[in-house]
């Protein structure tokens, strides 16, 4: 019978754990996505502002009209700051998940490493039993056919 690697319930452990680690990976990524599709969105609102502002100021308008405009385009400007410093934590967070999500995957292929080498030595050891057994069998039947020829 195939002695168990000792160590089986260690590598299963840090698999589960580096499981767990992707996934919060996966996650973390998702919300830096996320916050950089709003960053895109916020950028893109500000261009489209922008321009309203330059087609409707290229025919004249009122001073009060102008100072809305400005003062959304602030808004809009504080908006972008703050969603930007949003996405460089975010990206932030994935990076301290990812440097984690390593050093699981690395202990989880130094468990694996030692697991092969254990079923290498299980399997090593397995053939040179068959291999024993194989030459008792073998020097057996010699015997038992020199017997046989002796009388």
């Amino acid at each position: 019978m195939a002695k168990r690697f000792p160590l089986q319930p260690l590598l299963e452990h840090t698999q589960h754990r580096m499981d767990a680690a992707e996934r919060t990976l996966m996650l973390l990524k998702q919300k830096e996505d996320a916050a950089r599709q709003r960053l895109a969105e916020l950028e893109g609102f500000r261009q489209e502002y922008q321009a309203r502002l330059a087609a409707t100021s290229a025919g004249g308008m009122h001073i009060q009209l102008m100072r809305d405009y400005q003062a959304f385009l602030a808004k809009i400007e504080h908006a972008i700051r703050h969603q930007a410093t949003v996405v460089e934590e975010a990206h932030a967070r994935w990076e301290k998940a990812h440097r984690e999500w390593l050093v699981e995957r690395q202990k989880v292929k130094a468990y694996e490493a030692l697991a092969q080498r254990h079923h290498k030595r299980v399997m090593l050891w397995a053939e040179r039993l068959e291999q024993r057994l194989t030459d008792e069998h073998a020097a057996r039947l010699r015997l038992d056919q020199a017997r046989q020829e002796d009388t």
